[in-house]
């Protein structure tokens, strides 16, 4: 062991052993620093740098499509067709008013305004409305039988009960039943002057509410021009032809009601 000790220093020892560097001036120190430095932040410039290019790389990966979301993006693209949406053409309203006034006052010396209506007639007043006929005015009608109609007329409606009977005796006027009035001499009709009586339906009423079952006084009531023969009341209508309505009464209670033509030709009516 002493040996080897001895051996170790012996070669530490030798000169020839021994480094000998060049001399370096202190120029060339600095120089060398110097170079080392600029190594230094060459360095950290190109780390930092490769740094900013990873991260920019990163995020665009982070931001990039899937392949499956890319591969569904073109395909959405390539199927949808644009669609433009045409707007609604423009409406325009106009509204026009006009004002036309009907029956113009008379100014003071006795005309009207002087103004032309729109026809370019000028009127003075305005043509009264019809009113509608009263009852007593009405022609003598009861369902499609009507006073004064033509024998041949009555039985085309269909009303008529065939064969007649003879109204009278010497056969000249024609009696029938209807098919409301089952009596033979419902409707008595005249050569010359048609029908000229017709008998209305027990449950059948008169304009004014009057029918079989009526009081006499609500006769008289209603038609204030009727007039009493015995059992009878009489109402004669302003109609043209002219007629009457012919209550009969049992001398309080109305028991039948006619229609008969004033003026007639049958001595049985």
């Amino acid at each position: 062991m002493g040996d080897l000790d001895d051996d170790l220093r012996r070669l530490f020892s030798d000169d020839r052993l021994d480094v000998h560097s060049a001399p370096v001036s202190t120029e060339d120190v600095l120089r060398g620093a110097d170079r080392r430095r600029r190594r230094r932040t060459a360095m950290a410039g190109t780390f930092a740098l490769v740094t900013l290019v990873g991260a920019g790389i990163g995020l665009s990966r982070l931001g990039a499509p899937s392949p499956d979301s890319t591969v569904g993006a073109l395909l959405t693209t390539s199927t949808s067709a644009p669609t433009t949406s045409t707007p609604p053409p423009s409406v325009s309203t106009v509204i026009s008013t006009e004002t036309v006034t009907v029956g113009q006052s008379p100014n003071s010396t006795g005309g009207n305004t002087g103004k032309p209506n729109p026809g370019g007639t000028s009127r003075s007043n305005s043509t009264p409305s019809s009113s509608p006929p009263t009852p007593e005015s009405q022609a003598g009608r009861y369902g499609t039988l009507a006073l004064g109609m033509s024998e041949a007329d009555a039985l085309a409606t269909g009303s008529l009960v065939e064969p007649s009977t003879p109204a009278d005796p010497d056969g000249r006027c024609k009696a029938y039943a209807t098919k409301s009035v089952p009596n033979a001499d419902a409707v008595v009709v005249s050569p010359a002057k048609g029908i000229v009586r017709i008998t209305m339906p027990s449950y059948a009423k008169t304009p004014k509410g009057v029918g079989a079952g009526s009081a006499v006084s609500d006769v008289k009531a209603a038609y204030k021009n009727s007039t009493q023969s015995g059992s009878t009341v009489l109402a004669p209508m302003s109609a043209t032809p002219p007629w009457t309505y012919v209550f009969e009464t049992d001398g309080a209670t109305v028991t039948a009601v006619f229609l008969r033509l004033n003026a007639n030709d049958c001595a049985s009516v």
